[in-house]
């Protein structure tokens, strides 16, 4: 049984001059989190964004520090970026076996055993005496650490109607994608200053703050219509405490594969293809490669390494936020206007022209890498591929779970799932792929795989409603 969408039944009224107005069955149920009072909205809503930050500052705290934790603990420096690999790829898997769980037991329980699970493995890692032992608390680490990625934007669906969701689930994704990003401006400072180990000390403080908070304030969200939610009519108190199943139903074992039905579907599989690519190219390639290409070609010390990753790439996901979610917002309502009050997800696509400047950002820094040209002109290319790749990010998370909206969760664990297992790949080839044909072409390649993937897109933007409603299996 699937779960049921909270705005599932919905009328639109529209007046002249104006966007519409959405009007459901539950409007005036004071349970319903869409109902809930503004302020204790924007305050979760930034709740979710700040777990998502973490989240990905966490792992990349430690990229500018790979020169100095090899020599530490007597690796490589290909060595030491596998603690950030190993992260990556079990915070992306392991939201896909835990949404069952979230589903029928609420988010909150969630949130709160798996911050508490992130901050161990954030403590193991940085006390661990050899190599093995800090990759053993890095892959702890990333297990806590998935579910704020895979489980945080359901969350901001289950407070937000459709027609506003574009804003708020922005806000979540440039903390998600900005993490990693100021990750190496304060990582650069932590290593030279501190030590290297102090870039996993830093994240188990932090962490073990947000849990307390998370703890003492985040109420549950998860919401069923009708008297199989044992939330009902519970105040902001009540929802703060574990009385075990939220919504009175099995788990079963067929749950743990729903999420991965979710691909068989374009509208699902290629949104989720392309977003992979974007995470990938528009910013874990810089963060595999900064570290080398700030040592060797600029001959930046820890610090200025640092800031050279993580600046360029933060200032361009902010503008590139500031022409997303509110505009994606505004495109829905645009539409709708003009077609009776249809929010058709696809209006979000208008956004894909703006999404190939990441292409051009990445295909161009290899190119003044190749060439040597001043810092600055790097610095440039890379803060216009951060500027594609917030809007990306954040078209393609409005899309899909505006798509499927009764399987957010599931919508969410996916594009995690596929963006993480993907980036996980690429501290192997990036540099010895570079190395060997040229930065040049090497990046070139890359952002052409990224614009390659954005063209099945144009498909859905004509036939995707076509898809969607032919998804026998999906509750639309």
């Amino acid at each position: 049984m699937a779960e049921e969408s909270q705005d599932k039944a919905q009328t639109f009224h529209i007046e002249e001059g104006k966007s519409p107005v959405l009007y459901d069955e539950t409007f005036d149920d004071p349970d319903n989190p869409l109902n809930w009072p503004y302020w204790l909205k924007i305050y979760i809503a930034l709740l979710m964004a700040l777990l998502g930050f973490l989240a990905q500052f966490c792992s990349s705290l430690i990229n500018p520090g790979y020169v100095t934790m090899s020599k530490d603990l007597g690796i490589t420096i290909e060595q030491s970026s596998y603690c950030t690999t190993v992260f990556i790829v079990f915070s992306g898997i392991a939201p896909m076996f835990v949404v069952p769980y979230g589903n029928v037991y609420g988010r909150r329980i969630l949130f709160v055993v798996f911050s508490f699970i992130s901050t161990l493995g954030a403590i193991v890692t940085a006390a661990a005496p050899t190599y093995g032992g800090v990759i053993v608390g890095r892959i702890i680490n990333g297990i806590g650490q998935g579910i704020p990625l895979g489980v945080g934007v359901v969350t901001i669906c289950d407070l937000f109607r459709q027609h506003e969701r574009g804003l708020w689930v922005g806000l979540y994704t440039i903390g998600v994608t900005n993490g990693p990003h100021v990750a190496p401006i304060a990582g650069g400072y932590i290593t030279q200053r501190l030590g290297w180990r102090w870039c996993f000390w830093v994240p188990a403080i932090f962490q073990g703050i947000v849990c307390l908070i998370l703890l003492l304030t985040l109420p549950e969200t998860l919401y069923l219509r009708g008297d199989s939610n044992r939330l009902r009519h519970r105040p902001y108190w009540g929802r703060l405490f574990f009385f075990g199943k939220v919504i009175d139903r099995p788990i079963e074992a067929e749950q743990f594969w729903r999420p991965f039905k979710l691909i068989r579907h374009a509208t699902v599989a290629l949104p989720a293809l392309y977003f992979c690519t974007c995470n990938t190219f528009g910013s874990t390639l810089f963060a595999v490669t900064g570290a080398n290409i700030g040592a060797k070609i600029f001959g930046f010390d820890t610090e200025q390494t640092g800031l050279f990753m993580g600046v360029p790439l933060s200032v361009g996901c902010m503008i590139g936020e500031a022409s997303a979610g509110w505009v994606s917002d505004r495109l829905l309502a645009l539409y709708a206007r003009r077609h009776g009050g249809n929010q058709k997800p696809e209006a979000r696509l208008f956004l894909m022209p703006l999404c190939t400047t990441l292409c051009v950002g990445t295909a161009t820094y290899g190119l003044c890498i190749q060439n040597r040209y001043p810092w600055i002109q790097a610095s440039v290319c890379m803060a216009i591929s951060g500027f594609g790749l917030q809007i990306a990010t954040t078209m393609v998370y409005t899309y899909c779970t505006d798509s499927y909206r009764s399987r957010a969760s599931e919508v969410g664990a996916v594009l995690n799932f596929f963006k993480c297992v993907f980036a996980f790949n690429v501290g192997f080839y990036a540099l010895p792929f570079a190395g060997k044909v040229g930065y040049t072409t090497a990046f070139s390649v890359l952002a052409s795989i990224n614009g390659a993937c954005l063209f099945p897109l144009l498909i859905l933007f004509f036939v995707g409603e076509r898809i969607r409603i032919q998804s026998s299996d999906i509750d639309y």
